[in-house]
């Protein structure tokens, strides 16, 4: 046997690079997924992290205020003319909870001189981003804007002010408070002077980022493209689900399979609907 031969006979023939390659895409896709499925789950950690502060900073308001929640849409609180001397606060649900979240000193400084009297008010705070309120695997969102991931149940939140237990007779841990949103959503109907053409909203914190549920066939959107994610519904950021919070501090992932009937009533929190099994 010739050395040439054996040099030959020793090295990789044409089907064992292709194996090899083979292997190493497979190895790689295997990782890639790996890696998807980590970070998915870890986005996930965060938001349901981010939505339980939430909903336990409410309670600590309530406790607060001899059990009332702050309202959902942006309202002068205590209501009536300021007297000389008195102190309100102005805004939405998010920004009276800021003090109860670790942002105090922030809060603080949207004081502003309204006639005689002073007020806390969310306006002065417009462009400030807050890290607890970006949500990582939202598509849309910008850590540097003042743009929301997370929307307030109108329901749970009326501009009427709720209390607890009062408001919630069937369970505050059936009662939807905070839910998963796009920070930029889509107006299909925006009106004016071209109402077939859809306007992009911006989901701000200091500006009434609500939603009221509507018993509709759709309740929630999972994972839409974002030209598809309507200003009038909530938005999981995955697949999988979406993230919301309960009034009992608890923050939980929905199945996609959930029904708009279930869902919608742990919106409505003082109707006394069952919630189905698909809950």
């Amino acid at each position: 046997m010739s050395r040439f031969s054996a040099q030959r006979r020793g090295g990789f023939t044409l089907p064992d690079l292709l194996l090899v390659l083979l292997l190493v895409v497979l190895g790689g896709g295997m990782l890639l997924a790996s890696v998807a499925r980590s970070r998915a789950l870890a986005n996930r950690t965060v938001s349901l992290n981010n939505l339980k502060s939430l909903a336990l900073a409410s309670r600590t308001y309530a406790d607060k205020h001899g059990g009332k929640l702050p309202p959902g849409m942006a309202t002068l609180v205590p209501s009536g003319p300021l007297a000389s001397g008195t102190v309100a606060h102005y805004g939405p649900c998010l920004f009276h909870l800021l003090p109860f979240l670790e942002e105090k000193t922030l809060y603080k400084a949207s004081i502003v001189e309204v006639g005689q009297g002073r007020v806390y008010a969310s306006w002065e705070l417009a462009g400030k981003p807050i890290t607890r309120f970006v949500a990582p695997g939202d598509p849309t969102a910008d850590p540097r804007s003042d743009r929301t991931s997370y929307l307030v149940n109108g329901l749970a939140f009326p501009s009427t002010i709720a209390r607890i237990p009062e408001s919630f007779p069937f369970g505050l841990s059936n009662s939807i408070f905070f839910a998963e949103g796009y920070s930029r959503a889509v107006d299909l109907f925006p009106g004016g002077s071209d109402p077939t053409k859809p306007r992009t909203l911006d989901r701000r914190w200091w500006d009434n980022p609500t939603w009221s549920a509507m018993p509709t066939a759709i309740t929630f959107q999972v994972a839409p493209p974002m030209h598809s994610a309507s200003a009038l519904l909530p938005q999981g950021f995955e697949p999988a689900g979406i993230n919301v919070a309960m009034g009992d501090g608890s923050s939980r992932l929905v199945n996609p399979k959930c029904r708009a009937t279930t869902f919608f009533a742990a919106c409505v929190c003082d109707v006394g609907e069952i919630l189905g099994a698909d809950w």
